[in-house]
């Protein structure tokens, strides 16, 4: 009894069921047991992706959402608790990635590294460079990472202060996780001040920073300890109405290839903007493992950056993950086994030429409080080559798919252009049906005209 009650005992006992291979789930066919944490349209587009090699024998998605049942096992326990830790021993999981911005921050990839497993997550430590705003800014700072200029005050009524001497534009910041919806680029005073007092900061430390102008870019990496891997690079559209008007949102849709940072410079931008952050977390003992997120401005001086996300993005992984071609679940294993410099040089990643375009539908009300517990039609009347990916749903007692959150499907269509997956995704989006729905009509119009 003793030992089961110790701190470490429940990771001692996943070692050595893994050692013995416990019976809780049969051998199947050969290759990996894959645990996918989340239950957003990003985690979908991850099983999916996992779902697509031949080197994945099973994949569970803890807690999982309405539609990953066709591909996955939903298991719905908590994805913080010791019923995760348990299910990895009885399902003999070999790769976990961890998908949620919140799980990653309270140091859930530390906790399941204990399990000898391979973990795609970083450390709570390495994580500060999203859950603190001030950390990253202080870090961009020592590294020489070309960032705004800003301010840190310990809350919204120092903010409010310091405000009063100052007027004009200003990008508005909670220092912790927000859920995307932290961010305020205020035109003036008065749209800051009512920024301040909307609640939306919470009640910690605020950051006041010079808004840049330019076009917006999103470029996800793996990295392990300094080893630095782009992705394909992609843009995002984060306000909720056309034209780039109204709240911001966690995503209203994305798409990849982007002209603002073509595939070809992806290299050169992660070596200015990602890889010197790798290097000065390894400096101070705590080297980042997993997926690095870089939210890019390209200004007229080049590339700055806006924020780091310790995971990948949302909708950036709906468009990004279909153009990774080859073994996926092994680049991951790699990644998660610190095995990253020794697997790209032996079997360097490629890239689909193919663009895709992510259009989110959303329920009413969203990015507020958003409706839900609608049935969701049109589903089965998806064009060929589009994808529902779910994010905010789930399944009914009687089969049908219902709204469970603000950012219900995401409409992913791929084709030989952008405007070629634009015209499939906006003709899909159309089909999918359920009271208030609604999505942006505007994504990747630009890129369809200069990418294509």
């Amino acid at each position: 009894m003793r030992r089961l009650l110790g701190r470490d005992s429940v990771f001692d006992i996943i070692r050595e069921r893994r050692a013995a291979r416990s019976p809780g789930r049969g051998a199947g066919a050969p290759g990996l047991n894959c645990l996918v944490v989340g239950a957003d349209g990003r985690a979908y587009a991850i099983a999916w992706r996992l779902a697509r090699d031949a080197t994945v024998a099973t994949i569970d998605a803890v807690p999982g959402n309405g539609g990953m049942a066709l591909f996955a096992r939903v298991v719905d326990i908590p994805a913080d608790g010791d019923a995760l830790e348990q299910h990895i021993a009885s399902a003999r999981i070999d790769l976990a990635i961890v998908g949620p911005d919140d799980l990653v921050a309270s140091g859930l990839g530390d906790r399941l590294r204990r399990a000898d497993i391979a973990v795609v997550a970083p450390s709570r430590e390495a994580a500060r460079v999203e859950w603190s705003k001030r950390f990253a800014k202080e870090l961009m700072d020592e590294a020489g990472v070309p960032s705004a200029a800003w301010t840190a005050y310990p809350d919204a009524a120092a903010a409010r202060i310091a405000l009063e001497e100052r007027d004009g534009p200003v990008v508005v910041k909670a220092d912790g996780l927000a859920r995307g919806k932290g961010v305020f680029v205020a035109g003036d005073r008065e749209e800051a001040l009512a920024a301040l007092d909307s609640g939306a900061l919470g009640k910690g430390a605020v950051l006041l920073e010079e808004p840049l102008a330019g076009d917006e870019a999103s470029l996800q990496t793996l990295v392990d300890g300094e080893t630095v891997v782009p992705l394909p690079p992609a843009r995002d559209h984060k306000r909720a109405g056309d034209g780039d008007t109204g709240p911001n949102t966690g995503g209203m849709g994305a798409v990849s290839p982007t002209s603002v940072l073509p595939d070809d410079e992806a290299r050169d931008v992660a070596e200015a903007t990602v890889a010197p952050i790798a290097r000065a977390l390894a400096r101070r003992g705590t080297p980042y493992r997993g997926v690095l997120y870089a939210g890019l401005m390209r200004t007229a001086r080049g590339f700055a950056v806006l924020e780091y996300n310790a995971r990948f993005g949302d909708p950036e992984a709906e468009v990004v993950l279909p153009r990774i071609e080859g073994d996926f679940a092994g680049l991951m294993r790699a990644l998660g086994e610190g095995r990253l410099a020794e697997h790209v040089g032996a079997s360097p990643p490629s890239f689909s030429d193919r663009a895709f375009v992510d259009v989110v539908v959303c329920a009413q009300g969203y990015p507020g409080a958003p409706r839900t517990g609608d049935r969701v039609e049109g589903l089965e009347e998806l064009p060929e080559g589009v994808y529902a990916f779910h994010g905010a749903t789930r399944r009914a007692p009687d089969g049908s798919v219902t709204t469970s959150g603000g950012r219900a499907i995401h409409v992913v269509a791929g084709g030989a252009s952008v405007a070629e997956a634009r015209t499939l995704a906006y003709e899909a989006a159309a089909r999918i049906r359920f009271p208030g729905a609604f999505y942006r009509h505007d994504i990747a119009a630009r890129e369809a005209v200069a990418v294509s």
